[in-house]
């Protein structure tokens, strides 16, 4: 299964990095769950593990994380996301030396970075994609590519004007 995990709180087909997540997803084997986190049941910000979240990260063969930059940084729910899943026992442990292990096998990653500047990799101002890598690879994923798309003003219109979907 391929994971799309939004944590944009409009429609995914509203989002350029919503919809470029869905047109990676129609490329990959397998059907496709998307995870709106601003959508769910969720008691924002009070910290309770999230089973069900656990269990799709367990097993999703793709993860796909389309995430709007917001002020240099990711989105709160995104951030509340991890907090959410990040369950000793369950998703990472401590070997014998008290080091970090991750749980989670790993499997191809991408995170879909859009900005309203161009940040490209190394930027000072990125804060989205080196913290995505350093989560995962807590989690145990390793296989992680990362896109990034700047100078993005307003995505519905982009979309509509400018982004074609077609079959596969």
């Amino acid at each position: 299964m391929n994971l799309i995990i939004s944590p944009h709180p409009k429609d995914i087909t509203k989002s350029l990095s919503g919809a470029l997540a869905r047109r990676l997803a129609a490329h990959l084997d397998g059907e496709t769950k998307i995870l709106r986190l601003y959508q769910s049941d969720q008691k924002y910000f009070n910290y309770e593990f999230n089973q069900e979240w656990i269990n799709l990260m367990k097993t999703a063969k793709h993860l796909i994380l389309p995430v709007p930059m917001w002020n240099f940084t990711i989105p709160a729910a995104l951030k509340d996301f991890f907090d959410k899943i990040t369950k000793q026992g369950e998703v990472w442990d401590l070997d014998k030396d008290k080091n970090f292990i991750g749980l989670l096998p790993d499997r191809p990653s991408y995170i879909i970075m859009t900005s309203g500047g161009e940040y490209p990799a190394g930027s000072p101002y990125d804060f989205v994609v080196p913290y995505l890598r350093t989560m995962l690879s807590f989690l145990g994923i390793k296989a992680i590519r990362d896109f990034r798309v700047g100078s993005v003003g307003d995505s519905e219109k982009l979309i509509a004007d400018k982004v074609y979907f077609e079959g596969k």
